[in-house]
């Protein structure tokens, strides 16, 4: 085997998952019906260290998700738990983040209410209106616009 068939064997797979921020941004919408996409997701997130704001955000969200593609009660309480302690991590971090706001409301607008994690989703809408201008990536304008025609 030439060196160059090596090399190409063994970072194909690092091609194929780049996990660059517009990455998960154009990724996001779809984990909702992809379950292997949010597993996948949550594992390349989960594996990389020292997240920053915005990917432990992501992860955040997409565990909140995942939840959805679980079966068991208790996985999907602890998952979605998970989810959530990661994204109000995110904000805490950076709470002037308008794409780590976008995400918590997009999961507190979409999870049931009997979870109780509604709470910051009007604070959330208002400044995310406010600072709509901050919007450059053209996948999270469609998030952006998305999120607020549907709620």
């Amino acid at each position: 085997m030439t060196r160059q068939t090596l090399l190409c064997l063994l970072f194909f797979p690092l091609l194929l998952w780049s996990n660059t921020l517009e990455d998960l941004r154009n990724k996001y919408p779809e984990v909702v019906a992809d379950s292997e996409l949010c597993k996948n997701l949550i594992q390349n997130l989960s594996d990389k260290k020292d997240l920053s704001a915005i990917e432990q955000a992501y992860l955040g969200a997409i565990q909140t998700i995942w939840a959805n593609h679980t079966k068991s009660p208790i996985s999907k309480w602890k998952t979605f738990q998970r989810g959530k302690d990661n994204l109000e991590a995110a904000v805490k971090a950076s709470p002037n983040n308008i794409e780590i706001r976008m995400l918590r409301y997009s999961v507190q607008s979409n999870c049931p209410k009997f979870l109780n994690y509604y709470d910051k989703m009007d604070a959330d809408r208002g400044y995310i209106v406010e600072n709509r201008a901050q919007i450059k990536s053209p996948a999270l304008l469609k998030i952006y616009h998305d999120l607020l025609k549907s709620s």
